[in-house]
């Protein structure tokens, strides 16, 4: 029984990756955050081999984030066998209180507490259940070491990569078309984690070339975005398609701001860009620093950002492979069996 506060059929992200691997062993059954509608009633759906629970709620979006009646579907589903929760969010830790004596496991992808918009008393709900949780994965060093603390069940497990997907150069690549001169690329979401004045400075030093951001516009008004003629928006794009648009750029960017959303952050993309080939040109990210630093080129503010992304545009053989390597030895099924047997093992 798993708690989300993404959208199962959104970005693909961690929980994408782990439930639908985790589901080819046990069943998965997800819940997530309800939706705004014109009536009250829970959607079932089953998808990449899990169940799915959409609560439609007159209400919309609202605490609790779960309410008795996704509850009594989920249970519904379940049945009467052995359960597990494994919560994304402390927010929907009414699924642990409706599952009490079930093992509880806390995946911590984000410092959500530390985003735009978290809602009221998310710091102290992931406190309870960082205590209560028998088992924690951080997905990345920082997260790790904020909650090292707690003992032997913490575990850091950074994110993976599909790495045959992403290395995979499929034509055609579905850039603008007429594009000419270096195509720099950010593949994710376009939220408060990006640094706008970066992209500024990277389109106007390289006013022949391209900056194209590859994804959906999040909590960020679209109107403090760049408006240059060599900067791209594509809105949201589907997961299976990011190896054709990546195969297409020069250069990967990951432009992030660094403020209190970007504190803890272990980007996953990084690992796509890594196995499609690309040099990768970052901000001074915490994990991507202490992980990757011999093979990401790292500057902070516009104009040290620009001369690192002219210089990736000149990569050494030496760096794109060790990024192909770094990527090849982290592989999501890995990942989700290490998780699943460390669950088990409660």
């Amino acid at each position: 029984m798993a708690g989300l506060h993404l959208r199962w059929d959104g970005v693909s992200q961690r929980p994408h990756h782990l439930l639908s691997r985790i589901a080819r062993n046990v069943p998965v059954i997800v819940v997530e955050e309800p939706f705004a509608a014109h009536e009250d009633r829970d959607v079932v759906f089953r998808d990449r081999g899990v169940t799915v629970v959409r609560p439609l709620r007159r209400r919309g979006w609202s605490l609790p984030l779960v309410d008795d009646a996704a509850i009594a579907t989920a249970r519904g589903l379940a049945g009467d066998g052995p359960a597990g929760v494994w919560l994304y969010t402390p927010m929907m830790h009414a699924l642990a209180d409706a599952f009490a004596a079930a093992p509880l496991v806390y995946d911590v992808m984000d410092e959500l507490t530390q985003f735009d918009f978290a809602p009221e008393g998310m710091a102290a709900s992931d406190r309870a259940v960082l205590a209560r949780a028998d088992l924690v994965f951080a997905g990345g060093r920082s997260l790790y070491a904020a909650r090292a603390a707690l003992g032997a069940k913490v575990r850091c497990e950074p994110s993976g990569v599909e790495f045959e997907r992403f290395a995979a150069d499929v034509a055609p690549h579905p850039l603008p078309a007429g594009l000419r001169g270096p195509v720099f690329g950010y593949v994710g979401v376009v939220d408060e984690r990006i640094d706008v004045a970066l992209i500024e400075a990277l389109a106007d030093a390289f006013p022949g070339g391209h900056v194209v951001l590859i994804g959906p516009v999040f909590k960020l008004d679209p109107a403090r975005l760049p408006r240059r003629p060599n900067v791209h928006l594509t809105g949201a794009v589907p997961y299976d398609a990011l190896p054709s648009w990546l195969a297409g750029i020069d250069v990967a960017l990951m432009p992030f701001a660094r403020n209190r959303a970007t504190e803890f952050i272990s980007p996953t993309k990084t690992l796509e860009y890594f196995a499609a080939g690309k040099p990768v040109v970052s901000t001074s990210i915490a994990d991507v620093v202490a992980e990757f630093a011999d093979t990401v080129y790292v500057a902070d503010g516009a104009t040290a950002f620009a001369a690192a992304a002219r210089e990736a545009l000149r990569a050494e053989p030496q760096r794109i492979a060790r990024g192909i390597e770094h990527a090849r030895a982290r592989t999501w099924d890995a990942i989700a069996q290490r998780m699943l047997d460390a669950v088990a093992s409660l």
